[in-house]
């Protein structure tokens, strides 16, 4: 999970992190009345007439499976509110499905993350890591109400609303004009997400009504769930609603989503600093040799470089010369060193605006770019691709990235906008200015990232629940001990509150935020199969371990909430599926990079 406005979405050294990175305390705000009961379906739903045609995608599926069947595609119409189905238009949700090629063991669905990821294609991808799952189970891919192909919310705001913003040099900066800059940033947002009706509609437990819906649609009396980050909340949120229709439920990469939003966003900044003081760091300096000029070889002198690239970034700004502010760079890190692999992506960024320093131009240029790779040596290089690098930064001959000349605009915020309906909010903005403030000077890297979410304007009352799982059967939580999208203590905060229905295994030594599936731990892979193919679940809670970052020769030990509870495994075991399975990779990206930053001035 990412932060509200830039989450999504440092310290001198490592040593000194491991001293001040401990949780921050957290406020819960007042909780919302009692929630409804789940509402009944309209049979007037049931009854509707399914299009379906193969989707955009089933060619690539079959082409990278030839065995596997066919995935259809089609939209269907469900209640803007499932609690006064006739009091609002329908909206449409964009669903894919394919039949078991063996005896069908239930349906399967999936989530990505975000809120905001796509979802449409994830279960047959995932599929494509395992093949038991094309076999075993009917098939469901959704884009959840509000994004992708489903019915989409659209946060507009005009091309005159945008300039009239105030603007700050730098977010990190906590002055009076930064804060002025985020509230006006937050109300614009607010005001964009609730321009129409369905802004009050995009929460979780409407979408959680679409996919009990959708499962009594396609003939299943249980539904079967793989969910990661946002996906997490989404499945408890599931099970604690329906927990009589509950299969079989795998949640990675766990929010605490047994508490609020706010408790969530609040774990963001230490969770997202420890990650980069206590093994992106260190990873960087250990592979010094392989970077052309290189950032340091220590994690101390690689923090000195950071903050004089930032610095150079500050000073080309303040001079006129340049529109990247320095807070550019730290989005961009941030949003990709919660994938191991997408280390070599974050120190690719790191060149590149080192890279534009030394040769400062209005925006990043395809310069820039190629200068930055071809610093890496060929073995970092295999872990990405120039052209991927290039269209990140909008700069490859095919790109289309410009400066919006649109009368209106849409905002995105649409993540958001599920965040501000799911639970409440304090409604002071400067309740969240203080608390940026304080968390920069605390976490210096990320402690500003928060910022003023949306949902100090939010008009609508939150759609809460307390979740508890009762009478869920048994769900399987997995979790890194250093994810820093979605950090471990809030796992196991949840976990406490629901170890009555779950069972929970733990990653030692490890970040990566997505283990199963996606992950380097085969230990993983052996428990999350055995639960969802077999039925299994771990007779107790356990640790696993993992395999050494990319080009590191083993596995380095963090101190943490774990500490070295696992044995280290050999990269031989445990490879992760990115090179098998690119599809895969590639809707992960766009799921945490997405919520990263809304606004990107």
């Amino acid at each position: 999970m990412a932060s509200l406005r830039v989450l999504v979405s440092a310290v001198a050294s490592a040593a000194m992190a491991l001293a001040v990175l401990a949780p921050p305390s957290i406020a819960q705000p007042d909780r919302a009345p009692a929630e409804p009961p789940a509402p009944a379906i309209p049979q007037r739903y049931l009854d509707q007439q399914i299009q379906w045609a193969p989707c955009s995608f089933d060619a690539a599926i079959k082409q990278a499976n030839p065995q596997a069947p066919t995935t259809n595609c089609a939209t269907v119409k469900v209640p803007m509110d499932w609690h006064n189905p006739g009091a609002h238009p329908d909206i449409k949700v964009a669903i894919a499905h394919s039949k078991a090629t063996g005896p069908v063991r239930g349906l399967l669905t999936s989530n990505p993350g975000g809120p905001s990821g796509p979802g449409l294609n994830l279960t047959a991808t995932l599929a494509l890591s395992r093949p038991q799952a094309f076999r075993d189970f009917d098939l469901l891919g959704f884009d959840p109400r509000g994004f992708g192909q489903s019915e989409a919310l659209r946060c507009l705001a005009t091309s005159e609303e945008l300039a009239a913003l105030p603007t700050t040099p730098d977010y990190r900066v906590r002055d009076e004009r930064t804060h002025r800059t985020e509230i006006a940033e937050a109300k614009l947002q607010a005001k964009a997400c609730t321009a129409t009706e369905f802004g009050r509609f995009v929460s979780s437990q409407q979408t959680v009504y679409d996919m009990d819906f959708l499962r009594a649609l396609l003939g299943h009396r249980l539904l079967n769930f793989v969910g990661y980050s946002y996906g997490t909340w989404l499945g408890g949120w599931y099970a604690d609603t329906y927990p009589q229709r509950v299969g079989r439920f795998v949640l990675d990469s766990n929010m605490d989503w047994t508490h609020s939003q706010w408790d969530n966003v609040n774990f963001d900044p230490w969770s997202y600093q420890r990650r980069f003081d206590t093994q992106f760091k260190p990873w960087v300096a250990r592979h010094a040799d392989q970077i052309t000029g290189n950032l340091g070889t220590t994690a101390n002198e690689v923090q000195r470089t950071y903050d004089a690239i930032r610095g150079k970034l500050t000073a080309l700004q303040q001079a006129g010369t340049s529109t990247v502010r320095p807070h550019n760079l730290d989005f961009n890190v941030l949003g990709v060193i919660g994938n191991d692999r997408r280390f070599i992506r974050a120190l690719t960024d790191i060149l590149v605006f080192d890279e534009f320093t030394k040769a400062p131009a209005s925006r990043i240029q395809v310069g820039h770019v190629e200068r930055a790779w071809a610093r890496l040596a060929p073995a970092l290089q295999a872990y990405d691709t120039l052209a991927t690098i290039k269209n990140r930064y909008g700069v490859a001959a095919t790109s289309t990235a410009s400066a919006s000349t649109d009368e209106v605009v849409n905002i995105g915020a649409i993540g958001d906008t599920v965040r501000c309906n799911d639970t409440a909010w304090n409604k002071d903005p400067r309740f969240y200015t203080r608390e940026a403030d304080r968390m920069a000077k605390r976490y210096p890297w990320a402690g500003y990232l928060n910022g003023v979410p949306m949902c100090a304007f939010w008009p609508y009352p939150p759609q809460d629940r307390k979740v508890d799982l009762k009478g869920s059967p048994r769900v399987l939580m997995v979790h890194s001990e250093l994810d820093p999208q979605t950090a471990y203590e809030g796992a196991l905060r949840t976990y406490k509150d629901v170890s009555h229905a779950a069972r929970l295994v733990s990653v030692d030594d490890e970040g990566q935020h997505g283990e199963y599936i996606l992950g380097p731990s085969s230990c993983v892979q052996q428990f999350g199969d055995r639960f969802l193919f077999g039925g299994e679940a771990p007779g107790r809670n356990e640790i696993c371990g993992t395999a050494p970052l990319p080009e590191d020769g083993s596995v380095y030990e963090v101190k943490g909430p774990l500490d070295g509870k696992a044995v280290p495994l050999p990269r031989s075991l445990s490879a992760g599926v990115a090179e098998q399975n690119p599809m895969l990779q590639e809707i992960f990206d766009q799921a945490a990079e997405q919520p990263v930053k809304v606004l990107k001035r």
